[in-house]
């Protein structure tokens, strides 16, 4: 039995999964098995793969979606920890030998993630995307890895996330509903269950590229999880930090709809806000939003445009 299972969702990125799955064999822990799942690819995905036959397990299933190819992979995997990788990043040669190292030596830790280098679709670093990321993770690292904590910030990206497979009993798999954020979701889930920890090192390079979520979908993640999570808060009126929890979720929710200017229903979060943190309104870009949201929607897509 391996010690590692690695699971590769791909759909038509034939270009890229290659390199993803090169830099797992260029590990320098070597026990592990490598599960791609085939989203329903329509390119050459399949012949790329054939070069690495000897080296994965192949599982290709109709298009049903990124969160419903990771719970296939999660089914076939036979290792002691679960590790992800998205088809368009790439592992750092010690990525796993760290983390393996850290789980053996932490029981009480769940889930272990690692920061990121940003690079470009041609594998360039971008630096300043990369500081502005390493910011963001020092403050969510002060906020904390709680649920509590990940309802206000959450900077972890899936490439670079391991988990204790036994865990996932408890916590369930990815909500396969939610083609955007369902990380996200997946996070906080497993925030009520078990600690989450952090290496504090750039282990994986993140690619960004005009091919991955587009706004509308990254803007309905955002809404649907945020939605079903105050839905869990009413499920569970024990929660300490409840108000705080709430809140956030509520910020959440009026910024995805002042992006996808449905004003109407940011109102009514921001007026939810107020009512829990009247401060709020001055203590962000929520104030701003909330006096734009008063002007015609046209001027509104002027003002947008300029900015952008």
């Amino acid at each position: 039995m391996p010690k590692v299972s690695l699971i590769i969702p791909t759909y038509n990125r034939s270009h890229y999964v290659g390199e993803a799955i090169d830099s797992v064999l260029g590990q320098t822990f070597k026990d592990l098995e490598i599960i791609i799942v085939d989203d329903g690819s329509t390119d050459n995905t399949k012949q790329v793969l054939k070069n690495y036959a000897s080296s994965i397990y192949y599982i290709f299933q109709e298009k049903k979606g990124r969160a419903e190819a990771r719970n296939k992979g999660i089914m076939a995997a036979k290792g002691e920890y679960i590790a992800f990788l998205d088809d368009d990043d790439i592992w750092l040669p010690n990525k796993l030998e760290k983390q393996i190292i850290f789980l053996d030596a932490h029981p009480n830790i769940g889930l272990v993630h690692t920061f990121t280098e940003v690079i470009d679709e041609c594998g360039r670093l971008l630096e300043k995307e990369t500081r502005n990321r390493l910011k963001l993770y020092k403050e969510a690292m002060r906020i904390g890895y709680t649920y509590a904590g990940m309802s206000q910030l959450c900077v972890m990206f899936i490439s670079t996330v391991m988990v204790r497979k036994e865990c996932l009993n408890k916590v369930g798999l990815f909500d396969s509903r939610t083609e955007s954020f369902e990380d996200w979701d997946f996070y906080l889930r497993f925030a009520l269950k078990y600690r989450i920890d952090t290496i504090p090192e750039p282990l994986v390079k993140s690619r960004i590229h005009q091919k991955q979520s587009t706004r509308v979908e990254f803007t309905q993640g955002r809404i649907g999880t945020s939605m079903k999570h105050l839905s869990l808060l009413g499920s569970h009126p024990d929660f300490s930090s409840g108000n705080r929890i709430r809140h956030n979720f509520y910020v959440h929710l009026a910024s995805a709809y002042y992006i996808d200017m449905q004003f109407t229903m940011f109102r009514i979060y921001v007026l939810k806000i107020l009512k829990l943190n009247p401060l709020s309104l001055f203590c962000s870009r929520l104030g701003i939003h909330f006096l734009m949201a008063m002007l015609p929607s046209n001027l509104i897509q002027k003002i947008q445009k300029v900015y952008h």
